[in-house]
């Protein structure tokens, strides 16, 4: 059985502006790399929740455009495999320009599906990315396959032992750890990112919206910051987590910025963001990586309410408090990647707050809804509606198709 380091440590990586789009340029510049440079017939392939995720956000260092053609010129031309996510760091507004005459020749086909996809193809070459955003799993060059050893299995083993097991597991497993020096990066990454965007104008100005001295504002101004930074584009990395930069925000600085405020110790305050990143790696299992329910809001929430209710009380308080998140935002949509992903950000920040105050003052969680008295089994009937939502999700991208073919 993996510890909670091995598990939280093989879920994060930095990661700048949104991942979709990120993803996408990777695998353009794996084409390029490995395959052979041609600019005739040149096709991107993606599933249609990527294309959610990567349609409307700004990528960092081109004046807030946006597009999976302009991703994938960007990769193709100028990118770097040794960059990995932050493939878009020293992008300028000459690459830029060619990058978006470059885009033209680009077609773009759809499949169905939410598990991530991607296939960039030229006449010569093609190259393939499947679950993960930095898995690319092979290149085809002139007939000659070339595989490529990646985290994936790595991922899946470590992640998903979690899957069978009672979501009591996440406490045992941080209350196994003796140091959680290993968060301390997420929580710098991201605290850079709300530094920049509580001094700057980025994305929908989320954070200005609050000016209050309370707790609850202070954790609504500085996480919303990091991610209205994020969504802008800013040429600063986040640290992901379960391949989304706002769930390692939303995940994160909630937590830090309560337990710092009300006096907790170092090691407390890093063993709390530990637990609420487990939880949020837990509940993503059910809810899935692309999925029709933002993870953002409901996976983050649940693990900032388990978290500070732990840091508070005791396990039992803890999942109360995540019952809590669950019978209150359980279905929040997921319409796709964009500047007012900080609006639910701001949800998973806010809910998550309150849900632990709820538990924390006794206030009950009654078996009625989708919510159990085991909480392990109210997270899992997360897994079961969300499947049934796939005609929502279906939906949401038609109507996003409809603005893009």
């Amino acid at each position: 059985m993996y510890g909670a380091k091995e598990i939280i440590l093989s879920e994060i990586k930095p990661a700048l502006g949104c991942t979709e789009p990120a993803a996408v340029a990777l695998n353009a510049a794996y084409l390029r790399e490995y395959g052979v440079y041609d600019e005739k017939n040149l096709k991107l392939t993606v599933n249609t929740n990527l294309l959610k995720n990567a349609m409307y956000v700004p990528i960092p260092n081109t004046s807030k455009r946006f597009g999976v053609k302009l991703a994938f010129a960007l990769g193709y031309l100028f990118g770097d495999v040794n960059d990995g996510l932050n493939i878009f760091k020293n992008l300028n507004e000459e690459k830029v320009k060619k990058a978006l005459e470059f885009s033209e020749k680009v077609k773009v086909e759809l499949i169905e599906g939410s598990e991530l996809f991607i296939k960039s193809e030229n006449s010569y070459a093609e190259a393939v990315t499947i679950k993960f955003h930095d898995n690319i799993e092979y290149v085809i060059s002139k007939g000659e396959l070339k595989e490529f050893d990646n985290h994936q299995e790595e991922v899946e083993v470590k992640s998903y032992v979690l899957e069978d097991k009672p979501f009591d597991i996440v406490y045992d497993l941080i209350e196994q750890e003796k140091s959680f020096e290993f968060v301390r990066e997420a929580v710098e990454l991201n605290m850079a990112l709300a530094e920049y965007g509580m001094n700057h104008d980025v994305g929908i100005n989320v954070s200005k919206q609050f000016s209050g001295d309370s707790l609850k504002d202070k954790i609504c101004k500085i996480t919303t910051s990091a991610s209205d930074s994020r969504m802008d584009g800013v040429n600063m990395p986040a640290m992901s987590l379960t391949g989304s930069g706002n769930h390692g925000i939303s995940a994160t600085l909630p937590v830090w910025v309560y337990a710092k405020e009300k006096g907790f110790s170092e090691e407390e305050t890093l063993k709390a963001v530990a637990l609420s990143m487990l939880i949020t790696i837990y509940v993503k299992l059910f809810i899935g990586r692309l999925s029709v329910i933002c993870g953002a809001a409901v996976a983050s929430g649940c693990g900032v309410a388990g978290a500070i209710a732990y840091l508070e009380s005791d396990r039992e308080t803890s999942k109360k408090a995540v019952k809590h998140v669950i019978q209150n935002i359980s279905t929040l949509l997921c319409d796709g990647g964009k500047m007012a992903c900080s609006l639910k950000v701001l949800q998973g920040a806010s809910v998550g707050y309150d849900s632990a105050k709820f538990a924390l003052n006794a206030m009950e969680v009654y078996e009625d809804g989708i919510i159990f008295e085991d909480v392990t089994k109210t997270i899992k009937a997360l897994k079961g509606i969300k499947e049934k939502m796939s005609g929502v999700d279906e939906e949401v991208v038609k109507i996003m198709k409809e603005k893009l073919l």
